[in-house]
C-alpha cells in the first residue's frame, strides 16, 4: 500500500513537472512570437515614416553595437542553465561579472565611436553610437531573478516583462519617428525600453543582487571558448552588411539591410517553429545510425518544402511585395529581395545541419564549418570589391557563398550515406519544379486579369493576397499528390505521419 502511494506521488510530480515545462515552453514561444509580430508591424510603419537612409544609419549602428555585445558575452545565461546545483553566490557572481564587463564594453564603445564611424564610412553614426551604447550596461542591470526564473521554467513574469518592453519600444519609436523624422527614433526607443525593463524587472522580481565574484573562475573556465565562436558567428552573419556599410551610401545600406530582414522573416516565423519538435527528437535517435540519418533527411526535405516555395514566390513577386510592404521610396528593395529571398533556403538547411552536428556532439566540426563559410563569404566580398560590383551583385555573391558552403557541408556529412544525399537532392529538384510551375501559372493568370501598372496600395494588397492564396493551393495540392503517390517510401510515410500529427489526427 505504501509503495503504491509512493509511486502515485512520483507519477503526480512527474506530470506536474511536465505541465510546468509545457506551460513554460508555451509562454517562451508566445513571447518570442509576439515580439516578432510587434517588431514586424513597427518596421512596416517606420518604412513609410522614415527614409532608407535612416534605416541605413541605424543598420550601421546595429552592426557596431552587436559586435561589442558579442565581445562582452561571457555566456552568463548558458552558465547558469547548465549548473546542476545553483547557489546564490553563483547567481550573484554571474550577474556581477556580466555587469562589470558590459560597463567596460560600454566605455570602450563610447570612446571609440568616432573611429568606428570612420571605419564604416558613416560619420553620422558617431553620436548615435555613444547614446545607444547605454543599452549594454542597462541590459546587464536587470534583476538576476530573470535567470533564476528561466532556470526554474517560470516564464510568466518573463513573458509579461518582454511584452511590456516591446510595447514601450513600439509606442516610443512610432511617436519619436512622427516628431523627429530621423534615425534617432530607433535609438530613443531602444534606450527607453531597456531603462523601463530594468525598473520593471525589480518591480516584478523583488530579489536584489549582491556584488560578489567569489565563483568567477568557474564561469570564465566555462565561458572562455564562447568568445571565438561568437566572433566567427558574428562575422559570418554580418560580413556582407559591414561591406555594404563601408562601400555604399546610407540609402543603399538601408535598402539592402531591410530587404535582407524581410527575406529572412519567413524562416524565423514559420520554419523554426515547424522544425522544433522534429529536431528535438534527433538527440534520442543519434545512436541508431541509419534511422538517425533518415530522420535528418526527412527534416531537410520538410525544410525544403517550406523554404523553396517561399523563395520562389518572393523571387517572382518581389517588386509588388516591396511596394506593398515598404512604399514607393524603397525603389531598390524589390530587385534585392528577388535575390536575397533565396537566403531563407540556405538558412533553413544550415539550421537543420547545425542541430544535427550538435546532436552528434560534433561541435568542433560546426566551428570549422562556420570558419569555412566565413572564408567563402570574405572571398566573394573581396571579389566584389575588386570588380566594383553593384549592390545587386553583392547580394548575389552572398547567396552563392551561403548555398555553396551548405552544399559542401551536406555532401561531407552524408558521404557514407550516398543514397540519402541523392534522395534529398531529388526531392529538392521536385519541390523546386512544383513551386516554379505554380508560380508560372499564378503569374500567367495574374497578367490576364491585371493590366494596369499604376495600382493603388489596396489593389496591390488584393492582387498579392490572391496570388499568395492561389500559389499556396496549387503547391500544396501538387506536393500532397506526390506524397500520396510515394506513400510507400520511408520519407513520404514520415512526412505524412508528421502532417497528420500536426493536424491532430
Amino acid at each position: 500500500m505504501g509503495q503504491s502511494c509512493e509511486k502515485s506521488a512520483v507519477a503526480f510530480r512527474t506530470v506536474t513537472q511536465l505541465a510546468a515545462l509545457s506551460k513554460g515552453a508555451f509562454l517562451s514561444a508566445s513571447a518570442k512570437l509576439l515580439s516578432k509580430v510587434i517588431g514586424l508591424i513597427s518596421t512596416l510603419i517606420l518604412a513609410r515614416l522614415l527614409t532608407p537612409s535612416d534605416f541605413g544609419v541605424i543598420a550601421a549602428v546595429s552592426i557596431a553595437l552587436y559586435f561589442f555585445d558579442v565581445l562582452g558575452n561571457v555566456a552568463t545565461e548558458q552558465y547558469i542553465m547548465q549548473k546542476h546545483r545553483l547557489r546564490s553566490c553563483d547567481l550573484d557572481t554571474a550577474w556581477t561579472i556580466n555587469l562589470l564587463l558590459k560597463c567596460f564594453i560600454f566605455v570602450l564603445l563610447a570612446g571609440t565611436s568616432g573611429l568606428i564611424a570612420e571605419f564604416l564610412n558613416k560619420p553620422e553614426i558617431a553620436s548615435g553610437l555613444m547614446v545607444v551604447s547605454l543599452i549594454l550596461p542597462l541590459n546587464a542591470l536587470k534583476s538576476p531573478s530573470l535567470l533564476q526564473q528561466k532556470r526554474m521554467v517560470r516564464y510568466g513574469g518573463i513573458f509579461a516583462l518582454s511584452v511590456a518592453e516591446k510595447l514601450i519600444a513600439f509606442a516610443t519609436v512610432i511617436s519619436a519617428a512622427l516628431l523627429l523624422k530621423s534615425f534617432w527614433a530607433f535609438i530613443i526607443a531602444d534606450v527607453s525600453a531597456c531603462f523601463a525593463g530594468v525598473i520593471l524587472s525589480y518591480l516584478w522580481f523583488r530579489k536584489r543582487p549582491r556584488f560578489r565574484v567569489s565563483a568567477w573562475r568557474q564561469q570564465f573556465t566555462f565561458s572562455s571558448w564562447m568568445l571565438g565562436k561568437n566572433l566567427v558567428g558574428y562575422l559570418r552573419s554580418q560580413a556582407d552588411t559591414i561591406f555594404v556599410s563601408r562601400y555604399f551610401a546610407s540609402d543603399t545600406l538601408g535598402q539592402y539591410h531591410l530587404s535582407r530582414e524581410l527575406a529572412m522573416m519567413p524562416g524565423h516565423y514559420l520554419l523554426a517553429p515547424a522544425l522544433e519538435p522534429i529536431l528535438s527528437a534527433l538527440r534520442d535517435t543519434v545512436k541508431i545510425r541509419d534511422y538517425f540519418y533518415q530522420q535528418v533527411s526527412t527534416a531537410l526535405i520538410i525544410t525544403l518544402m517550406i523554404t523553396l516555395p517561399i523563395a520562389v514566390f518572393i523571387s517572382v513577386f518581389s517588386e509588388p511585395i516591396a511596394l506593398t510592404l515598404l512604399g514607393n521610396q524603397w525603389s531598390t528593395a524589390g530587385s534585392l529581395l528577388r535575390i536575397l529571398g533565396w537566403l531563407v533556403v540556405y538558412w533553413g538547411v544550415v539550421y537543420v545541419l547545425e542541430i544535427t552536428l550538435i546532436a552528434q556532439g560534433n561541435v568542433k566540426e560546426l566551428f570549422v564549418f562556420d570558419m569555412l563559410t566565413l572564408i567563402c563569404i570574405l572571398s566573394v566580398l573581396g571579389y566584389a570589391f575588386m570588380t566594383s560590383a553593384d549592390i545587386a551583385s553583392v547580394a548575389f555573391y552572398r547567396v552563392i557563398a551561403g548555398v555553396g558552403t551548405t552544399f559542401l557541408l551536406l555532401v561531407i556529412m552524408f558521404h557514407r550515406h550516398l543514397l540519402v544525399t541523392v534522395g534529398v537532392f531529388m526531392w529538392a529538384l521536385l519541390i523546386a519544379g512544383i513551386a516554379g510551375l505554380s508560380a508560372w501559372i499564378v503569374t500567367f493568370v495574374n497578367h490576364m486579369f491585371v493590366t494596369g501598372n499604376n495600382a493603388t496600395l489596396y489593389e496591390n494588397i488584393f492582387v498579392l493576397g490572391g496570388a499568395g492564396i492561389c500559389f499556396s493551393l496549387l503547391f500544396i495540392t501538387a506536393i500532397g499528390g506526390v506524397l500520396m503517390l510515394l506513400k510507400n517510401t520511408k520519407t513520404a510515410t514520415q512526412i505524412l505521419s508528421i502532417v497528420k500529427a500536426s493536424m491532430g489526427r
